[in-house]
């Protein structure tokens, strides 16, 4: 059964993910963007 309790857990859960993701976001996409570019040929100095 459901209780209004599990979905506090859920919740707490759900905005413990969405911090860490936002602490690191920028620099994961930063990252993914120089393999992008790196399987492209192309190698951009650092």
């Amino acid at each position: 059964m459901y209780t209004p309790e599990d979905k506090t857990e859920v919740s707490k859960n759900q905005q413990e993910e969405k911090v860490s993701l936002n602490e690191t976001w920028s620099q994961d996409a930063q990252d993914e963007l120089e393999d992008f570019i790196e399987q492209q040929g192309i190698y951009i100095r650092q």
